[in-house]
């Protein structure tokens, strides 16, 4: 066999016959509950290889909980709502870097290693891949932010919901933006083709957001972008919508969050699902091609 079939990029024909083999798992994959369980298989895999290196979970949960500790310690005269603010950029730039480098790490190890030459032999389905490697993403991610709150409450730093509403907003603005960076990993890893060469780009992409856009949206006057495109960039979108629902202020311009205006509307959150669907729909065709290689979609 070729080393190119090898690696999942055979010829036409060598896709083709892969394709009629495989049609009968194809079947099996729309079974709903094969599909949690594999998903689950993929969940519980993920989680039980960054349990296995407390070094790799400590940095990813506490990294961004200490870097705004560092903040703090530099001390600053501003109200406890503006330390809130910031602790939400950093939190948000936590919950980026478990998307891209995490998830992007372990998916690049698996390519690397070869497992996915197995995979493909097995009637496993890339969409419930891509699901369970998903929902290990967003625990770590949800825990990353959370310790960075956390910190933020421990050295008095100012918090408060705007209403019953902000909690499903707040919820579904995190879900949303984890999905779409965790899928802006994978072309970052198949383009890399080297593990280690994606952990290094993965890495540069959150923290060039973080930096360029102003602690992720949160602080736009630190931000070269100007204008009302900061309320629309994938990452300083749900950043904003973080800090307007989760930190009781009015002024935003006098805390350094504006302008431009806060993003207040339920159009934002839509546009933000729009985002994540079209992240799902890129990663399941990105995986099945070149991960599983039988075609474009399942």
């Amino acid at each position: 066999m070729s080393t190119e079939t090898q690696n999942g990029r055979g010829s036409d024909a060598d896709r083709e016959r892969n394709r009629r083999d495989r049609e009968p798992t194809r079947e099996r994959d729309r079974d709903p509950r094969r599909w949690l369980a594999q998903a689950s298989a993929f969940t519980r895999r993920s989680l039980q290889e960054v349990r296995n290196s407390w070094l790799l979970l400590g940095w990813v949960i506490a990294f961004p909980a200490i870097m705004y500790l560092f903040f703090v310690a530099q001390g600053t005269d501003g109200p406890a709502t503006a330390d809130a603010i910031i602790s939400i950029g950093i939190g948000v730039m936590g919950a980026l870097f478990v998307c891209l480098y995490l998830f992007g790490d372990q998916l690049a190890g698996d390519l690397e290693d070869r497992r996915y030459a197995a995979y493909r032999s097995m009637p496993l389905s890339p969409a419930a891949d891509l699901a369970g490697r998903m929902a290990a993403g967003l625990v770590l991610a949800t825990a990353a932010f959370a310790a960075t709150i956390l910190a933020g409450v421990a050295t008095g730093a100012e918090y408060g919901l705007r209403g019953p509403e902000s909690i499903p907003i707040v919820v579904v603005a995190g879900l949303l933006t984890c999905v779409f960076w965790m899928v802006v990993a994978i072309p970052i890893v198949l383009a890399a083709d080297n593990e280690s060469v994606a952990e290094w780009v993965s890495s540069l992409v959150a923290v060039a957001a973080f930096v360029l856009t102003g602690f992720n949206g949160a602080l736009p006057a630190q931000s070269p972008i100007e204008g009302e495109l900061l309320n629309y960039l994938p990452n300083a979108l749900p950043t904003r919508l973080l800090v307007y629902h989760l930190v009781p202020a009015e002024n935003w311009t006098e805390l350094g969050a504006a302008p431009p205006a806060m993003p207040t509307g339920l159009e934002f959150v839509a546009l933000l699902a729009g985002y994540a669907i079209v992240a799902l729909v890129a990663g399941t065709v990105l995986l099945n091609r070149y991960a599983y290689d039988r075609g474009w979609w399942p």
